[in-house]
């Protein structure tokens, strides 16, 4: 009885890491896209939160000074860089679990060598 117990929090351990190996490639791959309010700059954002496209309406060339142009796209990516933020918490909230942990099944070892 208490091996199959000790199976079976092994047979979670290692299910666990398999998720966790998962949700690590796919935080790998994220990326967050933010897009001014009148559509003219657009950026996205790599999982480290660097910026990895840029683009720009001819129209905004025109209609800002660089200065405010260079400030629409901090913003815009500070903005995408707040998004990935929080797919990045949702991933890895989904991928916690609750189950045995290193301490349970040393718990269940020593219940065993007791008995």
């Amino acid at each position: 009885m208490a091996a199959e117990r000790f199976a079976a929090m092994l047979d979670e351990l290692d299910r666990q890491r398999a998720e966790l190996k998962r949700a690590q490639e796919r935080l790998a791959d994220l990326t967050a896209r933010a897009v001014s309010a009148d559509r003219l700059v657009s950026v996205t954002v790599n999982s480290r939160g660097l910026l990895v496209d840029l683009q720009i309406a001819p129209a905004a060339l025109r209609r800002y000074r660089s200065e405010q142009l260079a400030s629409s796209i901090t913003g815009l990516v500070v903005e995408a860089d707040a998004t990935l933020a929080a797919k990045r918490t949702e991933l890895l909230s989904a991928a916690a679990v609750s189950g045995p942990g290193l301490a349970d099944i040393r718990t269940e070892l020593e219940r065993d060598v007791d008995a």
